[in-house]
């Protein structure tokens, strides 16, 4: 990145008060003329304002307050959300604006208005409905975007943003890094189904998937393979064996045994349905018109691990915990750490001095960094509004599973700001109280139960005995 441009992301707090700015490397210094898409952004923006008057008070005062229950309650609380940020005046100061790359407000907008958000693919609801098509949009809609993004990773909208930490995955010990991260969930009622964590990151030089040609695509894809494909990467997070790299074509052919796989091995990333008509163009919306071509996927040798290259980010490592050690958050998290900290002595990363690594996924701004638990709370279930707000008071995101109502996803909301290792010590507390909590409701159920029984008991024996 050139140093003007560099500068200019670091003072992204600044203002911009015109279309036309002057020494401006980020706006195409040009208004926006389709009248197609301003009338769209209109509508668009009527949606936003209604619902923010349907769902007012504590239903939109936080991220974790929505209620994914269909597409319209889901399409209505995302929204009602944005409102809180998108006000008039915000909207009338960047309606006009475009990036470098000529995308406009409504290409950040859109996904919350996405006619799939039932099925939720693309985490939709992590993101609150927004998404950036280039890394401009942070400084072209930084009025919108800025307090947004604060409200999302648990900061004050008030105070300004800090210089994001440099990478910090393990703990230190007599003044030396150590490369590994202990934790296992006390799990003995059996309530984690696994543990996932993932980490994103964008090549310096290149723009988003999204934006680029078929030769950078192949470029990006070599560049990051010749880095993965290495005996010194397999050591790095402790194997022997390379792995094996499979193309986007084989996975999104009808039946794929990869994808299969994957997702049996919970290394599967959600992907729209391309011979669906309108997710074929959110497809295209999210990844470009030359999806699936230059993307790909490399699974490690122990099948515990997947690097995803050119999907929505340039670089997505996603790795679980085993079948026998579901609960094991230490050993994903720590296999996802070396990874990562390898591949940051060999490939260069765009990133900000304020908002860290830059991502086309806001909710990973920062640290890039995304632990999920999957749980099964039976008792908490009950009550999901309750759960819901266990869950944000404690700095986590809860996701419901759409392919199970047993399930759900405990996900945490900040990324930015603070360490890696911060982020998972916090993670692992918040998720350990939650699990306490079910634990407790468990016990109290069964002491309430063998109350009632011994009632019952009683009042039977007292019966017999009237009747002799």
């Amino acid at each position: 990145m050139e140093g003007n441009r560099n500068e200019f992301f670091n003072e992204i707090i600044g203002n911009i008060d015109e279309i036309f700015v002057p020494d401006d490397l980020h706006s195409a210094r040009r208004e926006l003329e389709d009248g197609e898409i301003s009338r769209t952004l209109e509508r668009c923006y009527s949606v936003i304002t209604e619902s923010g008057k349907l769902l007012s008070g504590t239903t939109a005062s936080a991220l974790s307050h929505r209620k994914p229950l269909s597409a319209s309650s889901l399409q209505l609380s995302v929204t009602s959300y944005l409102s809180r940020f998108l006000k008039r005046g915000v909207y009338e100061k960047i309606k006009r604006r475009q990036t470098r790359l000529d995308h406009n407000l409504f290409d950040v907008l859109w996904p919350a208005m996405r006619k799939t958000s039932k099925a939720r693919h693309l985490e939709e609801d992590i993101n609150c409905g927004i998404i950036a098509p280039d890394f401009d949009v942070f400084v072209v809609f930084q009025e919108f975007l800025v307090p947004l993004l604060k409200d999302m990773h648990c900061l004050s909208i008030d105070a300004d943003f800090k210089p994001q930490p440099r990478l910090a995955y393990f703990p230190m010990d007599n003044g030396e890094r150590l490369n590994t991260a202990a934790f296992v969930f006390d799990d003995d009622s059996l309530l984690v189904t696994r543990c996932l964590v993932e980490v994103s990151r964008n090549l310096d030089q290149l723009e988003l998937p999204l934006n680029l040609t078929i030769g950078q695509l192949e470029q990006a894809e070599r560049l990051m393979m010749s880095k993965i494909f290495t005996t010194h990467f397999a050591d790095a997070i402790g194997e022997t064996d390379s792995g094996n790299y499979y193309t986007m074509t084989e996975l999104v052919e009808p039946d794929s045994e990869v994808t299969m796989m994957l997702s049996s091995l919970g290394l599967m990333i959600p992907l729209l349905d391309t011979m669906d008509l309108v997710q074929a163009a959110e497809s295209t919306a999210f990844n470009g018109a030359l999806w699936p071509y230059g993307r790909g996927v490399f699974v490690n040798s122990a099948n515990n691990l997947a690097v995803w290259l050119n999907c929505q980010e340039h670089l997505r490592i996603i790795s679980t915990s085993s079948s026998k050690e579901p609960a094991d958050m230490g050993a994903a998290y720590t296999r996802v750490g070396r990874a990562i900290s390898y591949l940051e002595t060999q490939l260069h990363f765009k990133e900000s001095y304020l908002l860290g690594y830059l991502q086309s996924r806001p909710s990973y701004l920062g640290t890039g960094l995304k632990m999920t638990t999957i749980v099964k709370l039976t008792n908490l279930m009950k009550e999901m509004d309750n759960l819901r707000h266990l869950c944000s008071v404690r700095g986590l995101s809860m996701v419901t599973n759409r392919l199970s109502k047993l399930t759900v996803r405990l996900v945490n909301m900040q990324s930015m700001g603070v360490v890696e290792y911060v982020l998972f010590q916090d993670y692992c507390t918040a998720v350990t109280n939650i699990l306490s909590l079910e634990k407790d409701m468990s016990l109290t159920n069964s002491k309430h139960i063998a109350t009632m029984l011994v009632k019952i008991f009683k009042r039977k024996k007292n019966s017999i005995v009237d009747r002799n």
